[in-house]
């Protein structure tokens, strides 16, 4: 028999599942797209010990799709270290990291695919490609991607794609991962990782995006992120908010290494405080009883990450910054207080 070689696919496809059952078939058969091109796409799905059906429901997924291959993790890793698993596994040129609850609209697949066909003939090799999303809601609701007014009509959405020095406004975005898709090399190359617990993937996307060479912005929406699910942590009160300060140590010694994107630290720095203050203020996230604590975090992170040539911004943030890096809680809080009180005039 005539040996052939083996043509790499374009995308690797990552699905880290646990605890899903509900939503992962939605999941699977928008990735598994029928009219996707021979060979282009594979997926890996890592069933992260997950306590109900999903192992099951994978396992038989690939029995019919030789698309989807499963690895059946032996003890729990979280998001991070299910992605993480994945990774060696992979051969694509490109990786799209989705999540088991959520899904792709029809299309999407193909979009995507389209963008990337058309790099390979690019002198500049892409980075990243972030693409447009829909935030669903439990009624079925669809909500457009609240930050496209910082990325449409912007460079990030030309052929010649931009960077983030060049386009700030990128990080004012949402930094999840779930809708950037990486040049596996390029990923790879960074010396990331995927952290523990909560706010997993901002080790992995501020580096990714504060590095690249070139970043192009899809203006289609090619994810639907599912919003306002039990379990959630975006509306769950837990300790493990307090994992960003990890994800955030993690950022800035990764600048540490990276001594030519120094210019970007305030704009990083800038950026996680505003997260961590928002993770404060935002009701029934932070337990009442770590509350104190939290607010100690953030004081420790303006401490530690502060960049030397730092200027507080203006205004009413202002103030509510230089009071977080005082430690002085109570007067931050009372300055909210008194905000509330007025808009409720």
């Amino acid at each position: 028999m005539e040996n052939r070689k083996t043509v790499p696919p374009l995308l690797s496809i990552v699905i880290p599942v646990h605890g899903v059952e509900k939503f992962l078939p939605r999941c699977l058969d928008s990735v598994l797209d029928p009219a996707t091109g021979e060979g282009e796409v594979e997926i890996v799905a890592v069933d992260d010990l997950s306590p109900d059906k999903c192992g099951a429901i994978l396992d038989e997924y690939a029995s019919r799709d030789d698309r989807l291959r499963v690895l059946h993790l032996t003890e729990n890793q979280g998001l991070g270290g299910a992605r993480t698993a994945a990774l060696p596994h992979l051969t694509g040129e490109f990786v799209w990291f989705v999540d088991s609850d959520d899904w792709l609209p029809d299309g999407a697949l193909a979009a995507v695919l389209a963008e990337l066909r058309a790099e390979r003939a690019a002198s500049v090799p892409l980075d990243v490609l972030i693409t447009g999303f829909n935030h669903v809601y439990p009624d079925d609701s669809t909500e457009p991607n609240p930050w496209r007014h910082l990325l449409a009509g912007s460079p990030l959405e030309s052929a010649t794609g931009s960077t983030l020095r060049a386009h700030p406004a990128l990080l004012r975005t949402v930094l999840s991962v779930w809708n950037k898709v990486f040049r596996r090399a390029y990923l790879t190359g960074l010396e990331v990782s995927f952290g523990r617990g909560y706010y997993e993937d901002i080790s992995v996307t501020y580096p990714a995006l504060m590095a690249a060479g070139r970043l192009r912005y899809l203006d289609t929406a090619c994810y639907n992120y599912r919003r306002g699910r039990s379990g959630a942590i975006t509306a769950t009160a837990s300790p493990k908010h307090a994992d960003a300060f990890a994800q955030y140590d993690a950022i800035f010694a990764f600048l540490d290494r990276r001594p030519e994107l120094a210019d970007l630290r305030t704009l990083a720095f800038e950026r996680t405080v505003k997260q961590a203050l928002t993770v404060y203020d935002s009701a029934g996230l932070v337990p009442t009883e770590l509350r104190g604590e939290f607010f100690r975090r953030i004081t420790a992170h303006f401490a530690a990450h502060r960049p030397a040539d730092y200027r507080f911004p203006g205004g009413v943030t202002g103030v509510q910054y230089r009071l977080a890096a005082k430690g002085s809680r109570r007067g931050y809080d009372e300055l909210r207080r008194a905000g509330r009180l007025l808009r409720g005039r």
